[in-house]
């Protein structure tokens, strides 16, 4: 599970940088990159508790 974790935040971090390399500086990419970290956070968490 903390794969999948893992790769999901690399996923949604690149979808927060597409959104924000189009010029839109709006809310959608700044929160995929938080949800991003929150994630690698949590992943890191699995790895080390498990």
């Amino acid at each position: 599970m903390p794969y999948f974790i893992f790769l999901l935040s690399a996923i949604i971090l690149v979808t927060g940088l597409i959104e924000l390399k189009r010029d839109k500086k709006e809310f959608w990419g700044y929160a995929c990159i938080i949800v991003s970290l929150f994630a690698v956070y949590v992943s890191i968490q699995g790895f080390l508790l498990n």
